[in-house]
């Protein structure tokens, strides 16, 4: 049960901490998150990572009914999104 599905919907069960996991997300590349990738004042930047691409995911951070995921970015550091950059790997 510890898969993206599960970590992608914490409005039903909310958590605060680390777990570690395994499971494959992608890099959304839904229309809205477009100011975060392509240098749209006022929005942080994402850098090193590739829409669409899927990431190992390996590590989740809960913030109560949200979390960020960890994964190895392409310049090959850490690096963590918000859960709403991703989506289900198919």
């Amino acid at each position: 049960m510890r898969d993206f599905d599960y970590y992608s919907d914490l409005d039903s069960h909310p958590f605060t901490g680390e777990r570690k996991v395994d499971f494959k997300a992608k890099i959304s590349e839904k229309e809205f998150l477009n100011g975060y990738f392509d240098g749209t004042p006022n929005y942080d930047q994402v850098k090193d990572v590739t829409r669409g691409k899927v990431y190992d995911i390996y590590k989740v951070e809960g913030f109560g009914d949200m979390a960020s995921f960890y994964f190895i970015n392409d310049a090959g550091k850490e690096d963590c999104l918000c859960d709403f950059f991703f989506e289900k790997a198919e």
